[in-house]
């Protein structure tokens, strides 16, 4: 009786060990991760030394393109299970950013958010905040890495926003796979996230959208269902965190709704003047920001 409770257990044990479906990456952040970022420096490295990589010289130059043209697939109206819904979003879901030499060490760095894929080609998007070089770049370039780990040069900026926080790269490559943009969404819908928020590759969650506004900094034209009165954004319930910007939100049928662009929490006044100051409070709410379809879409000039 012993010895046949002691296999029941081994068999449980086992079956936990192999838990997940064929196919699924499993992550190991503390023996993999230093090894994945090593990688791809030194094909970003031999990528660098070529004529087609994009440096940080040029990207200034290219991130002031304001418009495109590609060939974009149709929107579907297959409803997916969440099952068959990460699958798409993980096999159409990109690490984009740059590997760089910083301007306090000798050591080249990597520094990746979030993409996807809209044309099989090779044109991605993301934020403009991602491609965007920052100050602490004293050389490098843009890399893109798929989900198989392999790694891309990024060869061009084809239109940027930063108004709208949207930024279509060319990689060099084809036979990606694409997602198709969709702009019928309405609050309540279902809302899709495959990222890696925090470093914590292939974070897949599952939400809604909220509601749908436009950021204060946007010019007003005085009507809340004004369709051209600047950047729209979503308020979704999906989760993510830094790390995630760029990802595609999606629909229940694999569309990208928009992608990730930041969080952020309400400032809550002081109702207590005795109250200390100093004393952290949980915040009341997050709200997880995404640029809409629609604003990538105005970047996009379809073929006639």
């Amino acid at each position: 009786m012993k010895l046949a409770w002691i296999a029941v257990v081994a068999a449980a044990g086992c079956f936990r060990s192999a838990a997940q479906a064929p196919d699924v990456p499993v992550g190991n952040q503390d023996r993999t991760e230093a090894q994945y970022k090593a990688d791809i420096i030194q094909a970003a490295r031999g990528f660098y030394s070529g004529k087609e990589v994009l440096k940080t010289t040029e990207v200034g130059k290219q991130l002031k393109r304001a418009s495109c043209q590609l060939a974009l697939p149709a929107a579907s109206t297959t409803h997916l299970t969440a099952r068959e819904a990460c699958v798409t979003a993980r096999h159409s879901h990109l690490r984009i950013g740059w590997s760089y030499l910083c301007n306090k060490c000798s050591k080249w760095h990597v520094s990746l958010a979030g993409g996807y894929w809209l044309t099989a080609g090779g044109a991605a998007a993301t934020c403009f905040h991602v491609v965007e070089p920052s100050r602490e770049l004293k050389e490098g370039c843009l890399v893109a890495v798929d989900d198989a780990a392999k790694v891309f040069p990024v060869v061009e900026v084809l239109a940027a926003s930063r108004e709208n926080d949207v930024c279509i790269v060319r990689v060099a490559g084809n036979g990606f796979a694409p997602l198709a943009l969709n702009t019928d969404v309405h609050p309540g819908d279902t809302a899709y996230c495959y990222s890696d928020p925090l470093g914590n590759r292939d974070y897949f969650s599952a939400g809604i959208v909220n509601r749908f506004y436009r950021s204060a900094g946007s010019r007003s034209s005085g009507s809340r269902a004004a369709a051209g009165a600047g950047p729209m954004r979503l308020n979704v319930s999906t989760d993510w965190a830094p790390g995630s910007s760029g990802s595609a939100v999606l629909d229940e049928c694999g569309n990208v709704i928009g992608h990730v662009a930041n969080i952020s929490t309400p400032h809550e006044e002081t109702t207590s003047k005795t109250e200390d100051a100093k004393v952290a409070k949980p915040a009341p709410i997050v709200f997880h920001e995404a640029v809409s379809a629609q604003d990538v879409l105005r970047l996009i000039r379809t073929p006639k």
